[in-house]
């Protein structure tokens, strides 16, 4: 180091670099600015912007004010009346806490302050440009701050050409403040641009900071996501959660309107994102997302909010939980909308097949087979024992195109009569359609619908011990010992999914399957679920989580296939069992099992009108 001289920085120098983490661009200053307002206790506030918040950002609110003698202070670093202590970041609830948006503002801009404290007579302004801060002055205002940004970036030239256009800019502006718009719907907010009033939002009456609101998410996000939303609710172990998220139908290739919130701060988290699309895994074709909006409430201890320059990022102390509660919420929100056990239409056909079978029922001294075990390897065209059913390629379902805006997944708020179904039949050895005499229409994925059936009755085997079939030989299977270890702590995994065996000293012997399977080469599924992974390590990380990728492919391959003709009582079984499923709308690979039509849809895809 010798020969080297050490400069220490001036403040305004540390400032400009500070300023670079904090306010990156005229975003950033309306975000750290709008914060200060909520922590006033603004009910209303205004924000314009002039040429993409590069030339001017102003936000006004009408909270408490900041008392004169504190105005010349709000500009020196680290100053703030939030935080007194290290240990108060651990019950930190207000946005803004740090002290350092101002004084970095200050040093990229100039930055003009109003406002009239509550307690005073007087409201008062202070200037801030690059040389320095003006003495206080006397204004006219009679309520709250108003903070004035000008020429951002003036000082850095470098800087402010990194900026994108001012079209881009006021983009950036307006998607961030919906995130305010949504958590806040206690708060009156307007956004002006270049002098125009551009949104103009009306507190909602009786709403609390944190609320989601129906009719403020509404405003927000528009009619189509109002119109299919399902609410989302959840309390336990410490953490609640609120929101809506779109319906599956609505589901789409890329989403734009995904909001997180974490004690009313909006945040970025992608662990978060990975657990709602969790909860919708079995409810989505393969790569599709859904809107949402969700607010995650927990004990401010539990969350540090101080692990990133713009706080737009937080740390959990216990990140599985909070996820897990996310994953749960969403996907009993998503089984209370959609499950079949409410009375549904598909109730009300089982009632009708019961009590009129005359309806489309088979003529008099034909025929027809006994339905078949929708698990036997007996009725696929090509048999299990040929098929490697566990190979890692199985899992990249089918992507699904939603060019159309196809109902697939209504739901009837009408009870069903039995006099009302006209017709059932087969189309194509493929489809089942159904059709109504008031001029309604569905289609059924005979595939997608016993894929369905299969999964659940293959999750909720362990309720059902009966459908489990013991070896009168055991079978042996050979491992290693250190996989023989692993087959051991995994032991209840195989036990959810059928499997019972026990441990030997060169492997297992495996005594009990599930009885679908008596048929089938069990040995070679057992050993392909063990093989999904070459890491033993790794497998056993993520058993849990391909239980039901697992369940999913066993429940293809022993699902009735598309270009298998139907006898009607086999048809008359998809339906009896489709309707105790949990999820009777998609199948487990998330593609859509029904397809409901009116007539009035098809005529005017005809451009018929009589």
């Amino acid at each position: 180091m010798s020969g080297i001289k050490l400069n220490r920085l001036s403040d305004e120098v540390v400032r400009q670099i500070a300023a670079g983490e904090v306010i990156e661009r005229p975003a950033s200053v309306v975000k750290e600015l709008v914060d200060n307002s909520i922590d006033a206790g603004a009910q209303n506030i205004v924000v314009k912007v002039k040429n993409g918040g590069i030339d001017l950002v102003e936000v006004s609110d009408d909270g408490i004010g900041i008392p004169k003698e504190n105005l010349p202070l709000i500009f020196q670093s680290h100053t703030t009346s939030k935080l007194n202590s290290i240990e108060d970041l651990n019950t930190l609830l207000s946005m803004g806490f740090r002290g350092e948006a101002l004084p970095t503002i200050t040093s990229v801009a100039k930055v003009q302050v109003d406002s009239k404290y509550e307690a005073e007579q007087r409201a008062h302004s202070i200037f801030f440009n690059e040389t320095g801060a003006c003495e206080v002055s006397t204004v006219a205002k009679e309520k709250g701050t108003t903070v004035k940004v000008e020429n951002l970036f003036h000082n850095i030239p470098a800087r402010r050409k990194y900026l994108k256009t001012a079209t881009t800019e006021y983009r950036k502006i307006f998607e961030m403040l919906n995130r305010y718009y949504l958590i806040y719907p206690n708060i009156s907010f307007v956004l002006e641009k270049d002098g125009k009033r551009v949104v103009s939002l009306d507190l909602v009456t009786g709403s609390n900071a944190g609320e989601l609101v129906k009719e403020r998410v509404r405003d927000v996000l528009g009619k189509s996501f109002d119109e299919d939303m399902l609410e989302i609710k959840y309390d336990g172990a410490g953490t609640k959660i609120s929101g809506f998220a779109s319906h599956p139908s609505k589901h789409k290739s890329r989403s734009a309107s995904q909001y997180i919130f974490v004690n009313n701060r909006p945040i970025t988290d992608r662990g978060i994102i990975r657990a709602i699309m969790e909860g919708y895994s079995r409810y989505l074709p393969f790569g599709q997302k859904v809107d949402f909006v969700i607010n995650i409430n927990i004990q401010p201890e539990f969350v540090d909010v101080n692990v990133h320059p713009r706080k737009e990022e937080v740390r959990f102390e216990n990140p599985y939980r909070v996820y897990s509660a996310v994953e749960e919420a969403v996907r009993h929100a998503l089984e209370k909308a959609l499950s079949y056990r409410k009375e549904t239409d598909f109730q009300t056909l089982r009632d009708t097949f019961n009590q009129k079978s005359s309806i489309s029922s088979p003529k008099k001294g034909k025929t027809y087979s006994q339905p078949t075990n929708l698990y036997s390897s007996s009725n696929q065209t090509t048999s299990v024992q040929d098929t490697l059913l566990f190979t890692k390629e199985l899992f990249k379902e089918v992507p699904y195109s939603n060019t159309q805006q196809t109902n697939y997944y209504q739901e009837s708020t009408e009870k069903e009569d039995s006099s009302d179904i006209r017709s059932i039949s087969q189309i194509f050895n493929k489809y089942i359609v159904i059709e109504f005499i008031d001029e309604r229409l569905w289609i059924l994925d005979q595939h997608a619908a016993a894929e369905r059936i299969n999964f659940e009755k293959l999750v909720n085997r362990e309720k059902n011990l009966s459908m489990l079939q013991n070896l009168l030989v055991p079978v042996q299977i050979s491992f290693t010992k250190e996989q023989t270890i692993f087959l051991k702590e995994n032991s209840t995994f195989f036990a959810e999914l059928g499997f019972l065996f026990e441990i030997e000293d060169e492997g297992i012997a495996l005594k009990t399957i599930p009885a679908e399977y008596s048929e089938s080469n069990f040995e070679k599924i057992f050993l392909e679920i063990f093989a999904l992974e070459d890491d033993v390590d790794l497998l056993a990380k993520s058993l849990q989580k391909r239980k039901e990728d697992v369940l999913a492919t066993i429940a293809c391959h022993g699902s009735i296939r598309a270009g298998q003709s139907l006898p009607y009582q086999e048809m008359l079984n998809i339906f009896n069992e489709l309707q105790d499923c949990t999820n009777g709308y998609s199948c487990p690979h998330g593609r859509p099992i029904i397809w409901k039509l009116t007539l009035d849809e098809i005529d005017k895809h005809f451009e018929r009108t009589y």
